[in-house]
C-alpha cells in the first residue's frame, strides 16, 4: 500500500483504524501565509534585539562651557583663569614696582595708542581738559615715574581698583596741583591705557 500510495504522490501513514493517506501533489492553501508570518516573527524578534540602548538623561546633555573672555577679545571683564602663566607679573602690587623701573616693561605694557588727557590752562574762558590718542611709537619714555624715588621727591603715591577691575594710580605732590594719574587694565597681561595730568 504504501508503495503504491508513493508513487501516486500520496503520503500514508499507519494509524490505529488503519493506514490514513494525503495526496502531496496538492499545496497547502494556507502554506504562503505561514510562512510570511513566521519571517514576521523572526524580524520583529532581530529587531528588537537590535535597538540600541536608551541614554539616561542626566547624561545624555553635555553642560556647555562659555569661552574664556579672553578669547571672545572682551578685555572689560576680569582676566582669563589661565593669565598668570603668561604674564611676569599678574598681581598689580608686582607689577607695579617692575613697571616704574623697567623702560623694556613699560613699552610692553603701555596701550597703542594711549589716551593722553592734561588741562589746557590757556583755554578761555577757563581751563580745559583736552584729551588726544598717542601712537605707542611717539611716547616719551618712561612713561611714568620709578615710585621708589617719590618719597625722595617728596611726592605721594595713592593706588585705587576701580569699580570694572582696573587700577587708578595717582601722583602728586602735597599742597599743589601737580598729580598725574595712571589708568591699568589687565588684558590678561597689566597695560597702561590712560594718563590724564592734572597740573596747572
Amino acid at each position: 500500500m504504501s508503495v503504491i500510495a508513493l508513487a501516486r504522490g500520496l503520503s500514508c501513514r499507519l494509524t490505529a483504524i488503519g493506514p490514513m493517506c494525503r495526496d502531496t501533489t496538492q499545496e497547502d492553501p494556507l502554506s504562503p501565509h505561514r510562512s510570511m508570518t513566521m519571517l514576521a516573527v523572526s524580524l520583529g524578534i532581530l529587531l528588537a534585539a537590535c535597538q540600541p540602548t536608551a541614554t539616561p538623561a542626566s547624561t545624555a546633555a553635555e553642560p556647555v562651557h562659555a569661552a574664556p573672555a579672553a578669547a571672545t577679545g572682551d578685555t572689560s571683564g576680569p582676566p582669563a583663569a589661565g593669565a598668570g602663566a603668561s604674564c611676569p607679573y599678574p598681581a598689580f602690587e608686582a607689577f607695579l614696582p617692575h613697571f616704574g623701573n623697567e623702560i623694556a616693561l613699560q613699552e610692553k605694557s603701555v596701550a597703542d595708542p594711549l589716551v593722553s588727557e592734561y588741562i589746557d590752562a590757556a583755554a578761555e574762558p577757563e581751563p580745559q581738559l583736552v584729551s588726544q590718542k598717542i601712537a605707542l611709537r611717539e611716547v616719551t619714555w618712561p612713561v611714568m615715574p620709578d615710585p621708589a624715588a617719590l618719597p625722595r621727591q617728596g611726592r605721594e603715591m595713592d593706588v585705587t581698583r576701580q569699580d570694572d577691575g582696573s587700577m587708578k594710580l595717582l601722583i602728586r605732590t602735597p599742597d599743589t596741583s601737580d598729580q598725574q594719574s595712571y589708568y591699568f587694565v589687565q588684558r590678561p597681561c597689566w597695560q597702561l591705557v590712560r594718563v590724564v595730568d592734572e597740573s596747572i
